[in-house]
């Protein structure tokens, strides 16, 4: 009996569980290794919050739509104001980041400006990813791509997903750079101490939030079996040779994108936009370059970016958006340079969950990443 309510309830007991971790976080009741552990939930219990609530809204009663309608709203929003305060940080004078009091004399009409329009830009962009709910321009893209245009599911997904390309670039167009390479963001993680602390348990609770809450956005345990979602995510023992294929197009990856990526750099330059400072990324991933660092970082944004976009999303939503996605979501620590060398390796991902799975696609991606980082480590120029 417990167990057939769990499964009957699925919905509202996973909404009740990233709640109460939402609340216990925001409470601080919880600190240290457990705090952080929970902490981590929170990149993905807005989203699994809204997939219950999508869910319930086809299985319970309707008012759930409107809930979900307005949890989307939260989130597109939470997006918006997140973006705006990485750029806000970015572009403050350090002396107001570091006595945390606000001077009349350093707050120019420039800066002003700044503020006004990254928080104009972020709203703007979170607008127009509201098209998304148009029946219209479903329909439009449903002709290009295998999503379902009537699903709500599919509707408030391609909202999201739209939020998320449109918005995180919102201050590298602003202030001219990526918010986490700006020296005051660097400078304030330094006297903080997040710089350079040892984020290996927290690469690791972020994989491990990011594979179980796509394991229930997928429908695990409410419109599919966990072995199912596991299939629908792609999430299969790979043979020999897919694991062959997948180290050798990582090892092709770092060698082509050794040419291509000065290319970028030399053509962003030219066309007047900004360029990657290698020295601050260096800086800026620090706190990952132990050979144990390496290992878990790697292994974490190759299954937890696999997993999340290329096996929960692409199925749906084709190669083009998800690989746009895929580069939205570094727009905080690269310049275009970066961020069209993440499409390509995206794209080349992509294509490798198409023709064979998401296990395979996530080894090429960890596996490139490892050696990325590891030269990182002994001091190469990537």
């Amino acid at each position: 009996m417990p167990l057939e309510f769990c499964r009957r309830h699925a919905p509202e007991l996973l909404i009740a569980f990233f709640g109460l971790i939402f609340l216990i976080v925001i409470s601080g009741a919880v600190g240290g290794e457990v705090g952080a552990f929970l902490t981590s939930a929170l990149d993905v219990a807005f989203f699994v919050i809204l997939a219950m609530l999508v869910y319930l809204a086809g299985n319970r009663h309707p008012a759930f739509r409107w809930a979900a309608g307005a949890w989307l709203l939260v989130i597109v929003g939470g997006l918006a104001f997140t973006a705006a305060g990485m750029g806000i940080i970015a572009i403050m004078p350090a002396e107001v980041l570091e006595g945390g009091e606000f001077d009349p004399e350093t707050f120019d009409l420039a800066l002003a400006a700044e503020v006004a329009l990254l928080f104009l830009g972020a709203s703007a962009a979170g607008l127009v990813s509201l098209i998304g709910l148009s029946r219209r321009f479903r329909g439009w893209l449903a002709r290009y791509l295998p999503f379902d245009p009537d699903s709500l599911l599919h509707t408030v997904a391609l909202v999201v997903i739209l939020a998320m390309i449109l918005i995180p670039p919102v201050p590298l167009l602003v202030i001219g750079g990526p918010p986490f390479l700006a020296p005051q963001f660097l400078d304030l993680l330094l006297e903080s101490g997040d710089l350079l602390a040892d984020t290996v348990t927290l690469n690791a609770y972020t994989l491990f939030w990011t594979l179980i809450g796509s394991f229930f956005i997928a429908g695990a345990c409410i419109r599919r079996t966990p072995r199912q979602a596991l299939e629908r995510l792609g999430l299969v023992r790979p043979t020999g040779k897919q694991v062959a294929l997948a180290v050798a197009a990582a090892l092709a990856l770092v060698l082509v994108f050794s040419f291509i990526d000065p290319v970028l750099s030399a053509l962003v330059d030219w066309l007047g936009l900004p360029v990657t400072d290698e020295d601050a990324v260096n800086l800026l991933f620090a706190g990952s370059l132990t050979l144990p660092g390496i290992i878990v970082a790697s292994i974490a944004a190759g299954f937890g970016e696999e997993v999340g976009i290329r096996g929960l999303l692409q199925p749906r939503f084709g190669i083009l958006l998800p690989a746009l996605l895929f580069a939205s979501l570094h727009a905080f620590q690269y310049s275009w340079d970066g961020l069209i060398s993440v499409f390509l390796a995206g794209l080349v991902f992509a294509y490798i969950r198409r023709y064979s799975n998401t296990t395979t696609s996530a080894i090429t991606h960890t596996v490139y990443d490892l050696v990325l980082f590891s030269m990182l480590m002994v001091g190469m120029s990537i």
